[in-house]
């Protein structure tokens, strides 16, 4: 993962909602045009500057501008935008791969104290942690083996819910399509926010779900950790 920042004067004095993305123009090895969508990490209004996490996993448009991103380069995009609200809940869990890190630690940057924060984040190894605030944050390590398989979130996430007073809890499912909605499976069958699901149907699901890549794309996951 590197971090890059960018700089715009059409977003100084712009105030953003955790986990909004920009959407990059970039140019791949081809010379075709292509889009990479990269989370918000963190915003400077006074300034209009990003900071933005590129993971460098595999070729790709994406992981190649972020391994040669330069002081005063040029970059144009689009947003910033994002469809995902945090909405308030007594718990809120976080799930997801590398791609989803940046989403993931400034969602629980964003919570009110009286929230609790617990995090489920799958990496390679213990090199590829960051530090993210949370009252629990576990980390779930590949070693080796491939991505994008619910073979260490799904029984990480199994092993945590006994702790978890579900009907009370909230959760962001984000990263490997397949993986996420294997996970979203689990959370149902736990009963996860089932006592609110009436009473919040017109606000949205208990459960929000984002596939940031998809197995047999590498590009796609090397280039993105959008939202």
């Amino acid at each position: 993962m590197r971090r890059v920042s960018v700089q715009s004067d059409s977003m100084i004095g712009l105030e953003l909602k955790p986990a909004q993305d920009v959407e990059l123009h970039l140019v791949d090895e081809t010379g075709r045009r292509v889009k990479r969508r990269y989370t918000i990490r963190a915003v400077r209004p006074e300034t209009g500057e990003l900071d933005l996490d590129v993971a460098l996993h595999g070729p790709g448009a994406g992981a190649a501008w972020g391994a040669t991103a330069a002081p005063g380069d040029a970059i144009s995009f689009q947003g910033p935008r994002g469809k995902l609200e945090v909405r308030p809940a007594p718990t809120q869990l976080l799930v997801g791969d590398e791609s989803a890190l940046p989403a993931i630690a400034v969602i629980a940057e964003s919570l009110p104290a009286d929230e609790r924060a617990v995090a489920v984040i799958e990496v390679e190894d213990a090199s590829e942690e960051q530090p993210v605030r949370g009252q629990v944050v576990r980390w779930v390590h590949r070693e080796g083996s491939a991505p994008g398989t619910p073979d260490h979130l799904l029984p990480a996430v199994r092993d945590l819910l006994p702790s978890l007073d579900v009907t009370g809890t909230r959760a962001y499912l984000l990263g490997e399509t397949r993986t996420m909605v294997a996970l979203r499976a689990v959370l149902e069958e736990a009963g996860v926010g089932t006592e609110r699901r009436l009473a919040e149907r017109a606000e949205g699901t208990a459960i929000f779900v984002k596939g940031y890549w998809n197995v047999g794309r590498p590009d796609r996951r090397a280039g993105r950790s959008p939202l």
